[in-house]
């Protein structure tokens, strides 16, 4: 179990870099702001704020904070320490500030309840796993397109590419490599993408020190941000059989999960190719 004892210090401890499982977590209030508390900043993370929004604290959280090209999870935070009424908080943006903290925006279902949230407070994190689900298997195949572009560039010696950014977003979801990556090319990418998740491959988490990852092979290349955490190690996400990335998103368990992927198109511009994709869903569409 995971420790809830109240911090003496920030920042906050985010448990999905570990523990990509969970949709339901106990952690403690750290700090309870108004909107119009905080800094210039931090408002700026939430430019839909209003008189009725807040920013939520803890010391720990299973909220996916916005980056890497993945969307923030949403949910909602119920205290659990009131015996009589369970308070609701509904969590509508996740982002990294300063510090290392992590804030939860939003507002409380019946406004007149902030007074009974006080720190220190024991409380339940529930996120929406349908969209949790959805950005994760976004996400992983992202790399899997990323993976299949690198596996035909070892078969075409014309081919010279190189990771410059990627964004798993729905219904915008791209990689996007420097060098041209012609049109021709898409069926093989569709169709390496697609044996990669018919391979069921297994995606394991990893932790090196940035002078460790060429001894791993982890991929990594000028446009892949290298970010280390507080014990200098970087987040690693290794597709096993297929190539690891340095990442700090959410993924499904294994390839299968991801489930149906569709390379949309190629985008050529000054020298660099966008790639597009979208996964599929339960009834097969985008």
């Amino acid at each position: 179990m995971t420790d809830t004892s109240f911090p003496s210090s920030r920042p906050t401890k985010a448990i999905y870099q570990y523990e990509e499982g969970l949709r339901n977590h106990i952690a403690r209030v750290v700090a309870i702001q108004p909107f119009s508390a905080l800094s210039d900043a931090e408002r700026g993370l939430f430019k839909t704020g209003s008189e009725n929004t807040y920013a939520v604290e803890t010391n720990e959280t299973i909220f996916y904070a916005q980056g890497g090209g993945q969307p923030f999870d949403t949910g909602y935070i119920e205290t659990a320490n009131h015996e009589d009424k369970r308070f609701k908080f509904i969590v509508e943006a996740v982002r990294n500030a300063s510090e290392g903290r992590i804030l939860h925006f939003g507002h409380f279902e019946d406004p007149t309840t902030i007074i009974n949230l006080t720190v220190g407070d024991i409380i339940e994190q529930h996120i929406d796993s349908a969209r949790r689900d959805l950005n994760s298997r976004i996400h992983t195949a992202g790399h899997l397109i990323a993976l299949s572009i690198r596996h035909l560039a070892q078969q075409e010696p014309d081919l010279t590419v190189t990771e410059l950014k990627a964004q798993h977003y729905p219904e915008t979801s791209f990689v996007e490599f420097q060098g041209s990556i012609d049109g021709k090319f898409k069926e093989a990418i569709q169709s390496q993408s697609t044996q990669y998740v018919k391979d069921a491959l297994s995606v394991k988490l990893a932790w090196y020190l940035p002078n460790e990852l060429a001894s791993h092979a982890v991929i990594t290349a000028e446009g892949m941000p290298i970010v280390a955490g507080a014990d200098g190690k970087v987040r690693v996400v290794d597709i096993v059989g297929a190539g690891a990335y340095p990442c700090g998103g959410t993924h499904v368990p294994d390839t299968s999960r991801v489930g149906e992927i569709v390379v949309k198109g190629i985008k050529r511009q000054k020298g660099n190719s966008k790639v597009s994709y979208a996964v599929l869903d339960a009834k097969g569409g985008l």
